[in-house]
């Protein structure tokens, strides 16, 4: 078992990964001390070596005796002479408690690879998790991709400072029984922990373990097996539904974003095909699926604005917003401590001396600085503008929509010193103050991100 159903250094996914000639050389396994993760942790080690792998323990906090199951799980490493880290997470509101915890433990879990620089993490999921993973979200009304259950291998995408910007989940026991763990266990006289919470049918996971999977087997033998069968059969077509989109995405994106003109017009051909895209379209830029509520109250609203409206949702921590015909995705803007929106800074850089790019003097910036008058201001609503000496002064609207500066840009503030409008973000710098002779400074804005 132990060779067979952990992941070897040959068996990576092609479509998941680019090959490459250098080998994995360290995994990481998602340790929390019970029964599932203790079989996987020491059967990894059995395979690839102690030296190569790091057990990661995520403190959640909720029941009492965490801190000594975080204490037992640094003990167990230590002894079986692999690296171990841990992070501390905290629930932030008291519903929806298993949704938030696995949220954080996810979350803790790709910190410490980020760490670490760790670009494989092994989960302990086994068929009887994926079986009752079906049925739940089968209870949740889920669409295909929820009924595909979990993958045995997926790539979660990250910004952390690892080479390949990315971090691979592996399920490595998802086609084994959790009998077949219990027997390893015995086998290798493992010590695991107990949670008590496991016994709570309150949560709903547990209710459908304890109670519905063992009244179906009743009804139907095999029917564990059963489910996670049709979840790689529900994967399978999903994964054609992806493809078709794909296809169709094709036709619909451009550079700047979504069409709205062909989105609809593929809606009116099918709407199936055209909700099939968008939920891709999301997906490939990290964003749940909408519901079917949600995804019905956006065609009603594409299919009834002008051509030239404007439109904007929010939707899974992001802005989706329709302008001149195109739908673009935007993170939240974040406030700040004073309560306006944090929407980036001005810096300002030397401009080099073969460079030929207009700035301001530097030695009349300098001065100003000196004297205080360096200083940013929101939009009134009726600044005028000159940016070349011999056009005339126009307003910020006109030479925003000269430039073609999608709205939600033009709430950058504006740059001043003293009372004179020196600098607009997207526009460029007043023609009373920029030069392309000697020494100079640039004024730039750099949005947050």
């Amino acid at each position: 078992m132990v060779s067979s159903k952990t992941p070897t250094k040959k068996s990576k996914p092609k479509h998941n990964k680019k090959a490459t000639t250098k080998q994995p050389t360290r995994l990481a396994v998602a340790f929390s001390g019970g029964l599932d993760s203790a079989v996987l942790l020491h059967a990894t080690i059995q395979a690839h070596g102690a030296k190569s792998v790091y057990a990661f323990h995520v403190h959640h906090g909720i029941q009492k005796e965490a801190t000594q199951w975080q204490k037992h799980c640094q003990q167990l490493a230590k002894k079986w002479g692999c690296y171990f880290d841990t992070r501390n997470i905290q629930l932030q509101q008291a519903s929806n408690i298993e949704s938030q915890a696995r949220d954080l433990r996810y979350q803790a879990l790709f910190e410490m690879c980020e760490s670490h620089q760790i670009e494989d993490l092994l989960v302990a999921h086994h068929l009887d998790d994926q079986a009752e993973t079906v049925l739940i979200q089968l209870m949740r009304g889920a669409g295909l991709a929820g009924l595909s259950g979990m993958p045995a291998n997926k790539s979660n995408r990250t910004h952390s400072s690892i080479q390949s910007d990315a971090i691979y989940i592996w399920r490595p026991f998802l086609d084994m029984r959790r009998a077949d763990l219990e027997a390893y266990a015995h086998a290798h006289k493992l010590k695991w922990i107990e949670d008590p919470s496991n016994q709570d049918e309150s949560y709903r996971r547990n209710a459908v373990r304890k109670t519905l999977l063992p009244q179906l087997e009743k009804v139907q033998t095999g029917a564990i097996q059963n489910l996670a069968r049709s979840a790689k059969h529900l994967a399978q077509s999903q994964e054609l539904l992806n493809q078709l989109a794909d296809i169709d995405l094709g036709l619909i994106q451009t550079k700047a974003g979504l069409s709205k003109t062909n989105l609809v017009r593929l809606y009116k051909t099918s709407q199936a095909r055209a909700s099939n895209a968008l939920r891709r379209w999301l997906q490939i830029n990290q964003l749940a699926y909408p519901s079917e509520e949600r995804l019905n109250a956006w065609w009603r609203d594409l299919s009834e604005v002008r051509v030239d409206a404007r439109l904007q949702w929010q939707h899974d921590g992001s802005s989706i917003k329709l302008w001149r015909g195109v739908l673009t995705i935007h993170p939240e803007e974040t406030a700040g401590a004073d309560g306006e929106d944090s929407l980036g800074e001005w810096v300002f850089k030397a401009i080099p001396a073969k460079s030929t790019k207009p700035g301001i003097p530097k030695e009349r910036f300098n001065e100003a600085k000196k004297k205080g008058l360096i200083n940013t201001m929101v939009r009134d609503g009726g600044e005028k503008f000159k940016v070349h000496l011999k056009r005339p002064r126009k307003s910020l609207k006109n030479l925003y929509q000269e430039a073609d500066i999608p709205p939600w840009q033009r709430q950058a503030p504006l740059l001043y010193i003293g009372d004179e409008l020196v600098a607009v973000a997207g526009i460029g710098i007043s023609a009373d103050w920029q030069t392309d002779q000697g020494q100079r400074i640039s004024p730039e804005w750099l949005p947050n991100v």
